[in-house]
Order: C-alpha cells, then structure tokens, then sequence
C-alpha cells in the first residue's frame, strides 16, 4: 500500500503545523466583535491558517464561516457573485432558487442548470446597484442565528478595482455586528482596512516546531528522515511555508524508508534541474542590468541597501541609478520583495538556482 503524501500544498487539517499563536488570537479578536486583517510575503501560509481556523470552529458548530477567493476578481461585480454563491451554496443548497430571491431580491440574476439539473447564476449589475447587492447578502448573514465569520483572502486585489471597491466594502462593514471578516493578503499599512481592525503579520513558523513537525510527520508514515537531513530542507526553503511543503513532499515520494542529508541534497539538486528551462525563461525575459542585479542579489540572500557602493562593487553592477530603475520594475514584477532582513528574490527556489547555476 503506498502511503498518502501528508506534505500536500493543499490544506489538509491532519498535517497542519504549529500557528498556534495566530489561531488563538483570530479567535479571541473574533469572539470580542474585531475584524482583523492578516498580512505577509506571499507562500509564508495565510489561506491554509483561514482554513484551519474555519475549520476547528466549524467542527464546534457555533459559527458560520464563508471564505471568499478574490485572487482570480477583477473588479467589485466579480466580488459580489462570488459572494453571492457561496453564500447560496452553504445556506441554500436544497432549494437554490428560493435563495436566490431572497439574497439578491430584485437584482433578477440569470439562471442557467447543467445537465444534471445544478443551477448556477451570472449576476449583471452596475455600479450604482453595488450597494444594493451588499446590503442584500450582509444583511442575510446579520440575520443568522449563529455568529458569522468571513475571510477575504487575496484582498490586495481589490485595490486594483477600477471602482472604490474598499470604501464601499468599508461602508458596510463597519455597521454589522453579527458578522466580523478577516481581510488576508499582502496589504500596506495605509490601507483604509487597517482603521478598526487588528492586525496580524504573518512571519516564518519557528524553526524547531517545523524541524519536529518534519521528523514527526515521517514517521507517524512509517518512514524516518534523520535531523541532518530535516535542517538542511529547512536552509534549502528558507522555512518558507510553501518551499518546505514543496521539497518535503519530493523528499517523502522517494521509496527509501530513511532520507539522509546526502539524499536530500541530491533530491533538491534533482529539483532545481528540472525547474531549469523555467528560471531561465524568467533569466531571459530580463535586461542586463536586470538580470546582474537579480542574480547579485540571489547571493547575498537579502541586502538592506542594493545601492549602496560596497554592493556595486562587490558584484560589479552599474551606477546607483540604473540599479534603482532595475530595482523598481523587479519589485513591481514581484521578483523581488521587501522582508524585514532586506530586499530577496521572492522564489527561494529561483534564488537557490541561481545560487548554484551563476
């Protein structure tokens, strides 16, 4: 029998590890009536710390929970059929159509069934009809018996609306007492959701509870991974949510029974060749000034000052200026990104390659 992979990058409650602190204070924030809004660098664990609260509090069955995607909205009408379905699909699941006239009354959806007969709904509204549709759903969620929690995740996307999509949401928000949010994503600090909300930044779970978590893991799956091995995946990914999952879940694929470091090393190097045609795709899209800077600053790890004339000179770049103009369109294209330690290449793994490869 082949053992299930428990590193999924997939939530799974059984393999979730550690946020205890964090859990516990999106609890505490929400049973005292406050919003709170979760941020941090991308792949460090946000959706998966939602889902595993929603999940412990759906199993107390004392509150609704609606967890809202936006990664894939383009704008405020997106936001509300998203909304509008989930909201229909946990609390009318039996009888859809009677809950859509009740939710969206006098919004007049268009409803269309598949061939099974599963009916599904495209919402057509205009701007002016935004506040109407919120009011709608808000409204019915303030009406449930039970307290109601809602997670926007991804909800940096909602500043490149071309409508005033916070300020609307704002509006709303602010008057509900039955219904609190959790607003997840990678926000700045002047965003308009900040006023009135608690605040949560995500860092890097601690370094010995994951070592733990990776031996543990191994071995309630009949396999063993030695201490060596466990620290050098932890160097390998930063400790980056995502990158651990990733090259554990490599790691755990293999038939051996045992991983020692010397596998492991092996299995990242395996890893990064055949991510090769990728990175350098990514390499060759770059101008020179470009792809020196990124590649400098790969080695470095994470640099406070890239413009700084010891850093020009040790990796030989050009003046300040045209490091600066580099350095802007690299953070805007997310190649990089600013951490507390300094300015890093945002994939560990594109970093470690270039590390090895340059």
């Amino acid at each position: 029998m082949i053992n299930e992979n428990p590193f999924s990058l997939n939530y799974t409650p059984d393999h979730f590890c550690d946020r205890e602190k964090e859990l516990n204070q999106l609890q505490t924030n929400f049973f005292n009536g406050l919003n709170t809004v979760i941020h941090s660098p991308r792949r460090l664990g946000k959706s998966a710390v939602i889902k595993h609260l929603f999940h412990q509090l759906e199993n107390e069955r004392l509150v609704e929970t609606i967890y809202v995607d936006l990664y894939a909205s383009q704008n405020m009408q997106d936001l509300i059929q998203m909304l509008a379905e989930i909201v229909l699909k946990k609390f009318h699941q039996k009888n859809f159509i009677a809950g859509l006239q009740q939710i969206l009354k006098g919004l007049s959806p268009t409803v269309s069934f598949d061939r099974n007969g599963t009916p599904s709904f495209i919402l057509q509204i205009n701007a002016q009809q935004y506040q109407t549709s919120l009011e709608q759903i808000f409204g019915y969620l303030e009406q449930q018996n039970k307290k109601v929690l809602v997670a926007f995740d991804e909800f940096q996307e909602v500043a490149t609306y071309p409508d005033k999509a916070e300020a609307i949401l704002r509006t709303h928000i602010q008057n509900l007492s039955n219904v609190k949010f959790i607003f997840s994503g990678s926000l700045g600090a002047k965003r308009p959701f900040y006023q009135g909300a608690e605040v949560i930044v995500l860092d890097k779970i601690d370094r010995e509870v994951y070592k733990q978590f990776i031996i543990t893991t191994f071995e309630n799956q009949k396999k063993s991974i030695t201490p060596e091995a466990a620290d050098y995946l932890l160097d390998f990914s930063d400790v980056y949510t995502y990158y651990t999952q990733l090259i554990c879940n490599q790691c755990f694929s293999q038939k051996d029974k045992l991983l020692t470091v010397d596998m492991a090393q092996q299995i990242a190097a395996n890893y990064l060749e055949s991510r090769k045609f990728d990175y350098e795709n990514i390499i060759n899209l770059m101008t020179e000034n470009q792809r020196k800077l990124t590649i400098a600053l790969a080695k470095e790890g994470a640099v406070l000052k890239p413009n700084a004339m010891e850093f020009l000179s040790k990796h030989k770049l050009s003046g300040a200026s045209s490091v600066n103009q580099a350095l802007k369109v690299l953070l805007e294209k997310q190649i990089f990104f600013q951490s507390t330690e300094g300015i890093k290449v945002y994939d560990v793994f594109f970093r470690r390659y270039l590390e090895q490869y340059f």
